[in-house]
């Protein structure tokens, strides 16, 4: 009920130099059918109305995907754990939708950019902080990526769902759309993790914005990232600033009606 009465919201952030203009869509890696339709419906509009679309997601590099398995990904595959964790929450996972702009990238790839690091990079980083950064290196847990609100007892969960009834299904669904609702409302402690997952990745995000000679991007990422690309681009240069701000409703329990003839 929780979920219902007091929802996570996601910004949508208008922002501009004057010049170039950047839609950041705060996102979710699981989320409701409906929220990432409507994601997408605003994607196509962007694209006929001139935008390059920015997307998240770190990509495979042979020499970093077996750390970024065991440090950030629990030991597995981070896409995979998400598709399990839409399946335990009776969520959706966003790549799943995406899909349905495969023919425009097909047309026009150039419109299309994963905007992202690859696990090598991250790897190099978190080696860098760990030799250069003695608070980082004192601070970080490994075990602290498996309290992220999103990852936690994914496997666990999984695992419980062969032996649940249909009525305990329901009920692991309701608890788990909370859990998720406040992981989308952000507020806990920062981690020194977050120097790579977070902080680095805003850097090279920033400074792909800022090189890209097109003057309208359409950007999906995390939520938790808005507000250090935006420090970022302000520390850039000054005349960035938010045109406005609307939002979005992530997470709603599938609908069910039942009525009779």
């Amino acid at each position: 009920m929780k979920t219902e009465t007091d929802p996570a919201l996601l910004p949508r952030a208008i922002l501009t130099d004057g010049d170039k203009t950047v839609v950041f869509q705060g996102m979710m890696h699981v989320g409701s059918e409906r929220f990432y339709k409507q994601i997408v419906y605003d994607a196509e509009a962007a694209l006929a109305d001139g935008y390059v679309l920015y997307y998240e997601g770190v990509q495979p590099n042979p020499e970093g995907d077996a750390w970024f398995s065991e440090n950030l990904a629990g030991g597995g595959d981070l896409a995979t754990n998400y598709k399990m964790l839409g399946d335990l929450c009776g969520l959706q996972f966003q790549l799943d939708y995406f899909g349905l702009l495969d023919e425009d990238r097909k047309v026009r790839p150039e419109s299309h950019v994963t905007a992202d690091v690859d696990t090598l990079r991250m790897k190099e980083e978190f080696d860098r902080l760990m030799v250069n950064d003695p608070e980082f290196a004192a601070g970080y847990r490994p075990e602290e990526q498996e309290e992220d609100g999103a990852d936690a007892g994914i496997a666990a969960g999984i695992a419980a769902l062969d032996g649940m009834t249909a009525g305990q299904k329901k009920l692991s669904g309701y608890v788990c759309r909370f859990m998720m609702s406040n992981a989308a409302k952000g507020g806990g402690e920062a981690r020194q993790i977050d120097k790579v997952v977070l902080d680095f990745r805003n850097r090279e995000l920033v400074q792909r914005i800022l090189a890209d000679p097109h003057d309208k991007i359409y950007i999906t990422y995390g939520s938790n990232h808005l507000k250090g690309v935006l420090a970022l681009l302000q520390d850039a240069d000054a005349a960035w600033r938010v045109e406005s701000v609307s939002w979005i409703r992530p997470l709603e329990a599938p609908e069910h009606l039942e009525a009779e003839l």
